[in-house]
């Protein structure tokens, strides 16, 4: 008889995630890894595929050295019981990704919602917000070739340390802050695997437009006054929703523009 360690903040286990996992979700990994500690889990799926392993596999780990988000930022990953996962995913190689990290935030913000964390929103075009603060992001990496390879990393914070708080440049909150119960961390990755999967199979065949319509609920910039920052360069301006493709629609001087680089950097004005 397997005995399956609960509560929020047990070890990570593969046997309690799988657990968690229907069988044909389960079923589409060719690996499920957990480390104590690596320098970044993208990378360890990035690794696993120059040995010439391309099916789906997710990695996780209890601590990252050099966990990243977007535009190359560090991503702080104490081992304080977080949340760091990637899961790699060999679309075929015509697939349009436009606006998968939507696709991606719509999908772990259902499941948040079904462990009752409330009041969540996505802020164009990667993070998870509750409240303006910060409670996880998501990185998007590529690679062309035969097959349009995808890593999709997400950080999940389940506690910081205010040490870990200090460091990081904008408000952040985490599951202990806005839970009363907090959700088992085995539990809730499982439940998150199974969502991206899930949600990784309907993107495929069917693009953004199931998640489009979705985007209003949850838009964190709804009608906001924004600012651009690229290099030394920052733009005031109004956000007003995505379009089809998933990218930011903003009006500035009266004229309605669309950004799809994500490398730009977006804060809230006021």
């Amino acid at each position: 008889m397997t005995v399956i360690e609960s509560g929020p903040f047990a070890p990570l286990s593969r046997s309690a995630i799988r657990h968690a996992m229907s069988d044909s979700s389960y079923q589409q990994l060719g690996d499920l890894s957990i480390y104590e500690s690596v320098a970044s889990t993208n990378d360890q799926l990035w690794q696993r595929l120059e040995k010439g392993l391309n099916t789906p596999a997710v990695c996780l780990s209890e601590h990252q050295t050099a966990g990243r988000g977007r535009r190359g930022d560090q991503w702080q990953s104490p081992p304080a019981g977080n949340l760091y996962l990637s899961l790699f995913w060999p679309f075929p190689a015509n697939t349009l990704q436009n606006g998968l990290s939507i696709a991606i935030g719509i999908g772990l913000i259902n499941t948040l919602k079904a462990h009752g964390i409330s009041d969540l929103q996505l802020k164009w075009p990667n993070d998870i917000l509750v409240n303006r603060h910060k409670l996880a992001g998501i990185l998007v990496e590529s690679r062309f070739g035969n097959q349009h390879n995808t890593v999709i990393g997400v950080g999940l914070n389940f506690k910081l340390p205010t040490a870990t708080r200090d460091k990081i440049q904008q408000p952040t909150t985490s599951l202990q802050q806005l839970c009363t119960e907090v959700p088992c961390r085995n539990e809730l990755a499982g439940h998150l695997i199974q969502n991206m999967i899930e949600t990784l199979t309907l993107f495929q065949a069917r693009g953004l437009q199931d998640f489009v319509p979705l985007w209003s609920q949850y838009d964190a910039l709804h009608n906001a006054t924004i600012q651009l920052i690229s290099d030394d360069v920052t733009q005031t301006v109004k956000a007003q929703g995505i379009d089809e493709n998933g990218a930011l629609r903003y009006e500035h001087q009266n004229q309605l523009h669309t950004l799809s680089n994500s490398h730009v950097s977006i804060r809230f004005a006021s």
